[in-house]
């Protein structure tokens, strides 16, 4: 049930550019759209939530 929750709000998903900036530093991630990098690992059909 919250994974439908989840994947039925995707396009809802975001954040600012701070929040972008903390999210690379966390995860180490050289992407500069972070919020699309994560939304296509949560669409994956192999994610598992």
């Amino acid at each position: 049930m919250d994974k439908e929750i989840l994947l039925t709000n995707i396009d809802k998903i975001h954040t600012t550019q701070m929040g972008v900036d903390r999210i690379k530093k966390n995860f180490k991630l050289a992407h500069d759209d972070v919020i699309e990098y994560y939304k296509n690992k949560v669409l994956d059909k192999n994610c598992n939530i």
